[in-house]
């Protein structure tokens, strides 16, 4: 006989799990124990939505999944959009929760009237959903969940264990703790060759990387296609850092607010490679939307083959890396040449955008309260090239982030992407300073969501991470309010009262720093990135600025 919570904790720590994250209750206590015992960091979260969010960017920037553990209703309620988000965002994780036993009775603590409620619930936002009420099942669903979560395309998955299961003692054969992990078999060489024969007869063409390239870790093997075929490379919306901005390559992102230069290369041309896209999704639409009816679209995905969302010339499932690699060395000898014309074309749209930007900056570098562009511009100067930062719903993390930083590392955006819940940046900045303590972090965030996630700065503190969090405080719910004030509503329920953030971060133990001139801002960024503490710059903005692809695009 064993706890059961030991037996989870060690099919965690089997599959090379360094630290969980969790708000513990009495149903999980056990599996803490287990944990403990095995040398696995636990991190205690302040809510378990911001457990969840811990666990997908570690699953986003490692490639192992994160793995958030709740109790039963509330706890895996609350953790159900951060799961979700993980979902839109291809992020590998797992969220191990207790449930109710299968002959709970209708209203008992922690449930409704239905049992397995929790298993639905999660089912349309994970790759798999199971719950678990046999102990000798526990390390099988365990084992096969890292499966699903890193096979084909990455995303969640939940396993719901039966409460009086983890909270006693049972018994569970040596033998079940037996399993041998999937590995996935790569697309043919054939399949390649034959997939690209588009692409390399176009003169007109373009790459459009997605997030599938920076879950596969592929950056190498994407550069060397870029620059074999010598041709734009637009990424979409809300995968900015699919591609390395700095690359002479890089022509802007499409989805919301198109970059002109971006645009320009999708509507002339006559061939586009996309790579990690899923061919069903919205950034499939987005380039269905922004081409020809005539374009050969080639997909590269790692999913299974779904119904293109535009129409596709080719579709190649597999591991992403190697289908790159294996297409770098086709392309290398038979790409042909790309249009100069075209090239020439895309690439004076981006210098005519980026000389209107240095104008707009000018214009507004001296003004209070600060104009958020100041902040891009002096964060991408004083920055390390591969700074990780964390991104919001709204303005603040979204928005200006999007329109107004050069992304020079893949894979160094972390926002709540498409699904766009708020509270993202500071859980997010906590991960990311455990999974690589001495990269450079920045959480970018409004003061509505902060105010949502603020909580966390006790586990900075706790965990003694030092990332840097940047406020922008304008007292209002910004990017509503500025729609409601362009388009006619009424001005409600968009008010922030005056908060002090700075007195706020102090009180949980981090530093806080006030920035009301924009000359302060540089200092503080310089004063933070060398401090040995989690700082928080509380930047009062200017609610009204208008955006740089509203102002230039």
């Amino acid at each position: 006989m064993t706890e059961a919570g030991h037996s989870v904790a060690r099919v965690l720590a089997e599959n090379d799990v360094s630290e969980v994250y969790t708000l513990l209750g009495n149903q999980t206590v056990d599996i803490a124990d287990g944990l403990y015992e095995r040398d696995v960091d636990v991190v205690t979260a302040r809510h378990e939505y911001n457990a969840a969010v811990m666990a997908d960017v570690r699953g986003r920037l490692t490639g192992d999944p994160g793995v958030a553990i709740t109790v039963a209703g509330p706890g895996g309620t609350n953790a159900l959009t951060g799961v979700a988000q993980a979902y839109t965002a291809a992020s590998p994780m797992v969220l191990v929760s207790a449930v109710l036993p299968t002959d709970a009775p209708t209203e008992s603590l922690h449930g409704v009237d239905d049992q397995h409620f929790l298993e639905k619930a999660f089912e349309p936002a994970t790759k798999w959903s199971t719950q678990v009420h046999e102990p000798k099942r526990v390390p099988e669903a365990l084992n096969r969940a890292f499966d699903i979560a890193t096979t084909g395309r990455p995303g969640p998955v939940f396993v719901g264990i039966d409460e009086e299961i983890l909270m006693e003692s049972v018994d569970i054969p040596e033998s079940a703790f037996n399993w041998t992990h999937i590995s996935e078999t790569p697309p043919s060489a054939e399949a390649v060759v034959d997939a690209l024969a588009p692409i390399e007869e176009a003169e007109k063409r373009v790459l459009y990387p997605g997030k599938g390239v920076l879950r596969a870790f592929a950056t190498s093997e994407l550069i060397d296609v870029a620059e074999a075929l010598d041709c734009p490379v637009v990424c979409p919306r809300h995968y900015p850092d699919s591609f390395p901005n700095d690359h002479e390559a890089f022509a802007g992102t499409v989805g919301m607010s198109d970059h002109p230069a971006a645009v320009k290369a999708l509507a002339d041309a006559d061939a586009v490679l996309s790579v990690g896209v899923r061919p069903s999704s919205h950034e499939a639409a987005v380039l269905g939307d922004r081409t020809s009816d005539d374009v050969d679209i080639v997909y590269f995905d790692s999913g299974e083959a779904e119904f293109p969302q535009s129409s596709a010339a080719a579709i190649v499932t597999g591991d992403i890396e190697t289908t790159l690699s294996a297409a770098a060395d086709v392309l290398t000898e038979t790409a042909g040449t790309t249009d100069p014309e075209y090239q020439d074309a895309v690439r004076a749209e981006s210098k005519r955008v980026r000389e209107e930007i240095e104008a707009y900056l000018d214009e507004v570098r001296d003004q209070t309260p600060i104009h958020p562009l100041v902040i891009m511009d002096e964060l991408r100067s004083v920055a390390d090239d591969d700074v990780i930062v964390t991104g919001d719903a709204g303005a603040a993390g979204g928005a200006w982030p999007n329109d107004a930083f050069e992304y020079r590392a893949t894979n160094s955006f972390q926002h709540s992407r498409l699904y766009d819940s708020m509270g993202f940046p500071v859980p997010a900045g906590n991960a990311a300073k455990l999974v690589d303590p001495d990269r450079q972090v920045v959480n970018l965030i409004g003061d509505g969501g902060f105010l949502m996630c603020n909580m966390e700065l006790a586990t900075a503190v706790e965990t003694d991470t030092n990332a840097v969090t940047i406020v922008m405080n304008d007292s209002k719910y910004g990017m509503i309010w500025n729609y409601q004030r362009s388009d006619g509503h009424a001005e409600i329920g968009t008010d922030i009262p005056p908060t002090d953030i700075a007195a706020m971060s102090e009180s949980f133990g981090a530093r806080g720093i006030t920035v009301k001139d924009p000359d302060r801002i540089r200092p503080a960024l310089e004063t933070a990135f060398e401090a040995d503490e989690h700082v928080v710059l509380d930047i009062y903005i200017d609610p009204t600025a208008e955006y740089v692809s509203r102002k230039i695009w």
